[in-house]
């Protein structure tokens, strides 16, 4: 039993940590009336496409409401941050790292809880500041979504350390949830054909997905190995290799494209419809309805996939930790021609893994049409690459905690 022990440890604080982070999801705001917020919500498309991905929970406005959302969005900027300042960002010590890290997820905090008060705040009960008249119903509540998801940043960061899972851990539950949301619902505006559960209906994505996940897991797992030779070895132990992932952005590109391609029609009033040439223009580009439209997603995919590709494999990174360790690729200097080297397997890479991406997220928009409810498995199979991607991570990092005792130094 001693050799799972690691194992059980590890899984009983992440099992901890999402009952903590669940129950938090389930502690209402004080002072607002939670059947009309949900209303005022829900018709911010963009919004609740964001939430599924990133573990927040827009509809109900609870503690940890705003949740995962800036944390996540920090880690990506910082991981840019350190693409293109690698220089600057290795003089700093792991203190200002971290200072740096929650000094960015607390001004997205802000940033976010102040939109999601501000659409509520017709459902808000006003709450005086006792003996004056000052109003604290606004301010109160964003303090409290801003120490709610800096608190879930903590215990994103703890279940790192100590838990299974990493960070994702606590986003994976919410994918799972809004799977069956966006099956049914897709983009949920106006112009969505929501597909009802029936037996048909469930038999087709059950096999949908059966035959996705498994295409989802090659995709995932497939990878370019460029030869290593470390000199620093001895020559029975020198053979190495680079891996480069087919989907270096993974699923990442599906976190983001349906929100970001869905934003611009935030400023189009849905009960009234485009009225002026910028909300007409808005209206064609941004609609999975047209073709102009679906060219428009397919352009926010492809500069996703290229851009977390990149964020995700750091070449430069990868090239100076080579020559710092005295290691070069098989027939390439160290440096910069490194660098150019992985670059342009990257690129490579990312042209063939274009045509994965469009297949998923583009295909059923075209099927869609001519067959409206297709539309839906746009996100449908997005969130199943998501899901795919942060699940192979984790059932390698649990292979690794289970097998890490089981080696042999000498044969």
């Amino acid at each position: 039993m001693h050799r799972y022990r690691e194992f059980l440890t590890s899984l009983g604080w992440t099992a901890l940590i999402l009952a903590v982070f669940v129950i938090g999801q389930t502690i209402p705001l004080p002072n607002i009336d939670l059947s009309s917020a949900k209303k005022a919500v829900d018709h911010v498309t963009f919004l609740r496409l964001f939430a599924n991905v990133t573990g927040s929970d827009f509809s109900n406005q609870t503690l940890f409401s705003v949740g995962m959302g800036p944390f996540m969005s920090a880690m990506i900027i910082w991981q840019a941050i350190q693409a293109v300042g690698d220089e600057f960002i290795g003089h700093l010590s792991p203190h200002q790292v971290s200072i740096g890290k929650y000094g960015i997820t607390l001004l997205l905090a802000i940033a976010q809880s102040f939109q999601l008060v501000y659409l509520v705040r017709d459902s808000l009960k006003h709450f005086y500041l006792p003996g004056t008249t000052y109003d604290l119903t606004f301010v109160g509540s964003m303090v409290i979504l801003i120490a709610g998801a800096m608190f879930v940043a903590w215990l994103a960061n703890l279940n790192a350390a100590i838990g299974i899972g990493s960070s994702v851990a606590l986003i994976i539950p919410g994918i799972v949830r809004g799977i069956p949301n966006n099956l049914m619902h897709g983009f949920g505006d106006a112009e969505t054909v929501t597909i009802k559960l029936t037996p048909t209906s469930i038999t087709i994505a059950v096999i949908l997905a059966a035959i996705f996940l498994v295409f989802s897991v090659v995709t995932n797992a497939a990878e370019l190995r460029l030869p290593v030779e470390r000199p620093m070895l001895d020559r029975e132990h020198s053979n190495s290799y680079l891996p480069i992932k087919f989907l270096t952005s993974a699923g990442m590109p599906f976190m983001f494209s349906s929100s970001l391609f869905m934003l611009p029609r935030y400023f189009i009033n849905q009960a009234t419809g485009p009225k002026t040439p910028l909300q007409h223009f808005i209206a064609t580009w941004f609609s999975y309805r047209t073709v102009q439209g679906i060219i428009m997603y397919a352009v926010v995919l492809l500069v996703l996939n290229y851009a977390f590709g990149y964020i995700n494999l750091q070449p430069t990174q990868q090239a100076k930790t080579l020559k710092e360790s005295d290691d070069y690729l098989l027939g390439v200097y160290p440096g910069d021609a490194t660098e150019a080297k992985i670059m342009q397997h990257f690129n490579r890479l990312t042209f063939l893994s274009n045509f994965v991406m469009l297949f998923i997220g583009v295909g059923p928009l075209l099927v869609g049409l001519f067959y409206p409810a297709a539309t839906n498995y746009s996100l449908f199979l997005g969130s199943m690459m998501i899901l795919a991607g942060m699940s192979i991570g984790v059932t390698d990092q649990i292979h690794g905690l289970l097998t890490k005792n089981r080696y042999r130094i000498f044969d």
